[in-house]
C-alpha cells in the first residue's frame, strides 16, 4: 500500500468521524472545479450598441457558462495604435460601460498598455477603438482580465472561502500548474467555475473538459478588492506574515509539495486541521516552516 493510498484512507475515516454536515463539507474541499478559457470579448454598453449596430437589444444565439451571460451575433474590430484584431465576439446583456477583456499577448499585437483588472474595473482600462462596418467608437475599456473563481454562496461556505478572497488553483491540463493570486467571485447568479484567459490556459494544456483544485488559501482574507457592490470579504484571524493557509480538514504531502512549488516558506495550521506525519516530514525536507493555530 503506497502513501497515497494511506491519505486516502486517512480522509474517509475523518469524514466519517465528523458526520453529517461536516463530512459533506470536507469532500467538497477536493472537489474538482471545472477549469475554462475565456478567449478574448466585448461587452457594449446600450449607448454603444446603438451607435456600432443601430440595435437596441442584442440577441442570444448560444448560452455561456456563467447564468444569463451569453453569445450574441454581433462581432467587431478592435483597433490599437499597432495592430487590429478581427471578428471579435460581443457577449450580452448589455453593460452600464463598455469592455474590452483582451489577454496579454493580445495587447501586444494591439499595441496597447493595459491593466490586468478584474471585470467592472475600468478607471484606468486602455484606450481602443472598436469597429462595426462603418462605424467607430474610441473607448477606455481594453483590460487584461484577470483571472478568477466564479461561486456561489452554497460553493463559497463548502470550499472555507469568501468573496474577495485569492486562493491558488492546480490547473490539471496536459501541462499542470498552479495559478496564485486568484480572487474569489460570490453571487447568487454564479456557476462553479474558474475563468482564465488564452495565455493561461494555453500554459497550462487546458483543453475541453479540464478541471482545476484549489491547493491554497490567502491567509490575508481579502488580497484583492471586490467588486463594486458585492459583500467584502469576512474578516480572518490574524496570521504570521507571509503564512500561507489550506482549506479542508487534512493535510497531506501533496499538499505541502504544492506549497513548495508556488514558493510558500511557512504554512499556518488551523485549529482542527491534521497533518500527516509525512507531510511534516516533508515539509521540514522543503524548509516550509508550520505554525498551529490554537
Amino acid at each position: 500500500m503506497d502513501q497515497n493510498q494511506i491519505e486516502a484512507i486517512v480522509r474517509e475515516v475523518l469524514s466519517r468521524l465528523q458526520g453529517g454536515g461536516s463530512s459533506k463539507s470536507s469532500a467538497c474541499c477536493d472537489k474538482p472545479i471545472p477549469a475554462e478559457m475565456s478567449a478574448r470579448h466585448v461587452h457594449l454598453s446600450q449607448e454603444d450598441l446603438r451607435e456600432l449596430f443601430g440595435l437596441e437589444k442584442l440577441e442570444c444565439v448560444r448560452n455561456i457558462s456563467q447564468p444569463g451571460q451569453f453569445l450574441s451575433g454581433c462581432r467587431v474590430r478592435l483597433i490599437g495604435p499597432k495592430g487590429i484584431l478581427e471578428n471579435v465576439a460581443v457577449l450580452g446583456p448589455t453593460r452600464g460601460k463598455t469592455q474590452v477583456e483582451i489577454s496579454a499577448t493580445d495587447a501586444r499585437t494591439l499595441g496597447v498598455s493595459a491593466p490586468v483588472r478584474l471585470s467592472g474595473e475600468l478607471s484606468d482600462a486602455a484606450e481602443i477603438t472598436l469597429q462595426a462596418g462603418n462605424k467607430l467608437i474610441t473607448r477606455k475599456a481594453a483590460i487584461i482580465a484577470r483571472r478568477h473563481l466564479h461561486m456561489t454562496p452554497a460553493d463559497a461556505a463548502a470550499f472555507g472561502v469568501s468573496n474577495g478572497q485569492c486562493v491558488s488553483v492546480r490547473v490539471m491540463g496536459s501541462r499542470p500548474l498552479i495559478l496564485e493570486d486568484v480572487p474569489v467571485r460570490v453571487t447568487e447568479a454564479s456557476a462553479l467555475a474558474l475563468h482564465m484567459d488564452t495565455d493561461e490556459a494555453n500554459a497550462a494544456g487546458a483543453g475541453k473538459d479540464c478541471t482545476c483544485r484549489i491547493v491554497g488559501v490567502s491567509a490575508t482574507g481579502a488580497c484583492c478588492a471586490p467588486s463594486s457592490g458585492a459583500p467584502r470579504a469576512a474578516e480572518h484571524p490574524a496570521q504570521p506574515q507571509g503564512c500561507t493557509t489550506l482549506p479542508g480538514k487534512l493535510i497531506t504531502e501533496f499538499d505541502i509539495k504544492s506549497l513548495h512549488a508556488q514558493g510558500a516558506t511557512a504554512l499556518c495550521v488551523a485549529k482542527g486541521q491534521l497533518i500527516t506525519p509525512l507531510a511534516r516530514d516533508t515539509a521540514k525536507a522543503l524548509g516550509i516552516t508550520l505554525s498551529f493555530g490554537g
